[in-house]
């Protein structure tokens, strides 16, 4: 079996990466390669379906650290799915970044959902799989006959969803994606380093515009099954609507949401939003002029609202010594049935 970790030049993450590797497995079940990222991950991905095919193979990021049992989980599920993923947690936590990717309309919106982010591990229910519209591209096996049949991946994923395009066209042609309930550490950073902002940046603005292109040209709307409804808790609705200065950190979905679902209601004279992204400096969001946030008084405000969902103690670190703690919040989201609640908590 042809296992291949692509190596995007982060010395730290592929050291890690093979030392788990070789702590976790019996490396004579496999041919190893290390290949370096060529221009973005589409391309990468076609160089190993070009060179790869005459076995199943195993692609991981480098920014993969594998855990005990791994492999001997995979075989044993091997015959359950076509294309395999791995569940995967944030590193060195017991938080869930994803068991899997879920195809949901969302508001009328079609969005790739990580199904349990944010929950702790031991809250999740144990499962050998499940299936899947998408697992995490960066821990996936790939059945030889799956690779002979579908040659390549669309070049269009902009260093995002091409692997999500490649299993969405599997699904098409009546293979199996699944994704197992064995959980790997997974960094999150090989794609994020291109120099190329369209190709790295995480700014939903930019990749709002990208994907409603991916949805249109290659996602079959009335295959959608689940559908949600966005709703604000009261709790954060008197906060936003108490004529207090607030300022938002985050220019995305969640802010995007609560902006527009009380703008009648809500003064903007009040409002302003800033960003850790610098690519958004200036941009006009709900209304708003976006700051960089290393440009902002925060002792102007009388709450900060962070709304980066899974990211806020990485904010907290960075705001936390300018501005009265008793003044920070950040957005907590719950799913309740077909409803996503936005609910707000006090920093601790």
């Amino acid at each position: 079996m042809n296992l291949i970790i692509i190596n995007s030049g982060q010395k730290f993450f592929l050291k890690n990466c093979l030392n788990s590797l070789i702590n976790t497995t019996n490396l004579v079940n496999f041919d190893i390669h290390v290949i370096k990222e060529r221009e973005y991950r589409e391309v990468t991905f076609n160089t190993i379906l070009e060179g790869y095919t005459s076995q199943d193979i195993l692609i991981f990021g480098d920014d993969i650290v594998f855990t005990k049992g791994w492999f001997e989980f995979l075989m044993a599920n091997k015959k359950n799915g076509d294309i395999i993923g791995f569940s995967m947690l944030y590193p060195g936590t017991d938080k869930v970044q994803d068991t899997g990717y879920d195809l949901v309309k969302i508001d009328n919106e079609i969005i790739l959902k990580p199904k349990n982010r944010g929950k702790k591990k031991e809250k999740i229910k144990k499962f050998n799989f499940r299936e899947c519209d998408s697992s995490s591209g960066c821990a996936l096996f790939i059945k030889k006959n799956v690779a002979e049949k579908i040659r390549s991946m669309p070049v269009n994923g902009m260093n995002r969803w091409g692997e999500f395009l490649y299993m969405n066209e599997a699904k098409k042609k009546g293979f199996k994606v699944i994704v197992l309930g064995h959980y790997l550490y997974h960094h999150g950073k090989s794609t994020k380093i291109n120099p190329n902002k369209l190709l790295s940046s995480e700014s939903y603005m930019l990749e709002q515009k990208m994907w409603r292109k991916i949805v249109k040209q290659y996602i079959n709307k009335e295959q959608i099954k689940i559908q949600l409804k966005k709703v604000l808790s009261k709790k954060i609705r008197s906060i936003l609507l108490s004529k207090k200065k607030i300022l938002f950190y985050g220019a995305g979905t969640v802010s995007e949401f609560i902006l527009k679902e009380l703008k009648s209601e809500l003064d903007l004279r009040f409002v302003d939003i800033c960003s850790g992204l610098s690519e958004e400096k200036e941009k006009i969001f709900c209304g708003k002029k976006i700051s960089f946030y290393k440009n902002v008084d925060f002792g102007n405000y009388d709450i900060v609202i962070v709304s980066v969902l899974q990211k806020e103690k990485v904010i907290f670190d960075l705001i936390k010594n300018f501005i009265d703690k008793k003044k920070l919040y950040y957005v907590a989201q719950e799913t309740i049935g077909c409803l996503i609640k936005f609910g707000i908590k006090q920093y601790a």
